[in-house]
């Protein structure tokens, strides 16, 4: 997959070239800095804006919402030895209006191009780029509801037709997002297939395979509904609701992402200061020095795991080693991987070669296995019947984590069956086996997606609080950021956010 990406990108037209250049690594807010002089933005071609439109928000995902649920959750530690007090806000929980303001600062404005896309207007077929724009665009706008509650989505990326955008019911976005996932898929599967434009290789993404655009939109489709799920076990017409959606999910050749198909980005990382994959930037090494001692940046000399992270995966917890963790982490000083407390006063293990091992890394957006995990979910629960046994699509996404990660998967699916929390048969209530691996498995990748789930399920079980925290549980969602109370003061100041805020009032699917 990875050589087939790499030809593409070696290959690419001069389009995707000056595409890079213009959107990748140009201005931050191309939907407010235009040039006036320059072309606008709404004359440009979808094949223009797609790759930098793609590019764009997956570098915030990949860095700052990563990083900041590792951190709200027991996955990421801080190394006290080096560097002072790591991680104090998220520790200590002074979560404010500029606490990872970035998260919805550029995720809400960078995704933009992908509406400019949709909206586009021309005699040309775009229905192609016009389904992927709709699908990559929820995947975003999901976390923010899943972060932050109401946003602005009915009025939001109009610039000067609505420069105040009014904050939408959560739910209802919810909604929202689910049909555009059905728009877009019926836009693929309906087009006139003789004049549409084909991705190619402006999608830096997918390559422009438009199976797997859809596997993907079915993937995120049910994610929505599978983070409903809780909430329906009280509200029949949340039940209903998913039923209903959940009928196309059901129908006989809708596929989902399934082992060896993680969905990624490469526009072309080099080894170049702000060229390189975002998270290798981040949390690697100096440009021309990857993985050289002493070139480390400070994140990479910042992270590492947790204790309670480390004895889940070395066997002191529950008695199963697990490959993983040396994948996931090495030793930042002698030979073994140790963790920290969260606000502790220890060093611990850095991050490992499964998830840093070169600048031009291809950039993770969704994996194969949070997508087995998610089927196993909506299966046992006995919403999804088409895609085989609960039990074998959890163990297909412990499979998938560790080919993912080169991990050494060994006899651990038999090892671990009858485990208390990570094994099938061992877990009473399936649910918390599979968020476990589910948060074993993403640590590193994607933090947003362990806190949110964490929020849903209340797994894992057993997770400790920071040493210094100030509040008695893990915080629930983010403020809006300062940018929205000086900006769009009349429709968020209604809120009335505090810090209190983040910790006793959750997102609507959050019934724990």
């Amino acid at each position: 997959m990875k050589t087939y990406y790499n030809n593409i990108y070696r290959t690419a037209s001069s389009i995707l070239s000056i595409c890079v250049v213009l959107l990748m690594f140009s201005c931050e807010n191309v939907l407010v800095n235009e040039d006036p002089n320059g072309a606008n933005l709404n004359d440009l071609s979808p094949e223009v804006v797609f790759p930098g439109a793609q590019t764009r928000p997956s570098a915030t995902f990949m860095t700052t919402m990563n990083q900041l649920g590792n951190t709200m959750i027991a996955t990421w530690s801080g190394n006290a030895q080096q560097i002072q007090a790591p991680f104090f806000d998220e520790f200590s929980q002074q979560i404010t209006t500029d606490f990872y303001s970035g998260v919805w600062n550029n995720t809400y404005i960078r995704t933009g191009n992908l509406t400019n896309i949709i909206n586009f207007e021309s005699d040309t077929n775009y229905d192609y780029y016009k389904g992927a724009a709709k699908i990559l665009r929820t995947f975003y706008m999901q976390y923010l509801v899943d972060m932050y509650g109401d946003i602005p989505y009915t009025d939001m990326h109009r610039r000067g037709d609505i420069l105040f955008p009014s904050y939408d019911d959560q739910e209802e976005v919810y909604k929202a997002l689910v049909t555009d996932i059905n728009d877009a898929i019926a836009q693929i599967n309906n087009t006139d297939q003789s004049t549409v434009v084909s991705l190619g290789a402006s999608d830096v993404m997918l390559g422009g395979d438009m199976e797997q655009w859809k596997k993907f939109g079915n993937t995120i489709k049910l994610r929505l509904l599978v983070r409903l799920m809780e909430l329906a076990e009280t509200d029949g017409e949340t039940q209903a609701y998913i039923q209903s959606e959940m009928s196309s999910l059901n129908q006989a050749g809708t596929s989902f992402l399934q082992a060896g198909e993680d969905v990624t980005i490469n526009p072309g990382y080099s080894d170049q200061t702000s060229r390189m994959n975002p998270f290798a930037e981040t949390f690697g090494y100096l440009p021309g020095s990857f993985g050289v001692s002493g070139s480390e940046t400070v994140s990479n000399t910042t992270v590492g795991p947790t204790t309670f992270l480390v004895e889940y995966l070395d066997g002191t917890s529950n008695g199963i080693q697990d490959d993983r963790l040396s994948r996931l982490y090495t030793p930042r000083s002698g030979a073994t991987i140790v963790g920290n407390t969260q606000g502790g006063p220890n060093i611990n293990a850095r991050l490992g070669a499964g998830l840093l091992f070169s600048p031009i890394q291809d950039g993770i957006i969704m994996t194969a296995s949070e997508s087995l995990f998610l089927q196993s979910e909506a299966a046992f629960r006995g919403y999804l019947t088409n895609v085989g046994s609960p039990k074998a699509l959890f163990q297909a996404g412990i499979a998938a984590s560790f080919d993912r990660l080169g991990a050494n998967l060994g006899n651990y699916l038999n090892d671990s069956d009858n485990v208390q929390g990570i094994g099938w048969e061992g877990t009473s209530d399936k649910v918390e086996a599979i968020i476990t691996q589910k948060w074993i498995d993403l640590g590193g990748t994607n933090g947003a997606e362990t806190w949110i789930e964490f929020n849903r399920t209340g797994y894992p079980s057993n997770m400790p609080l920071p040493e210094i925290a100030t509040q008695p549980t893990q915080a629930k969602r983010l403020l809006y950021p300062t940018s929205e109370y000086t900006g769009n003061s009349a429709n968020v100041s209604v809120y009335n956010q505090t810090l209190d805020t983040a910790f006793d009032t959750p997102i609507f699917w959050d019934v724990n």
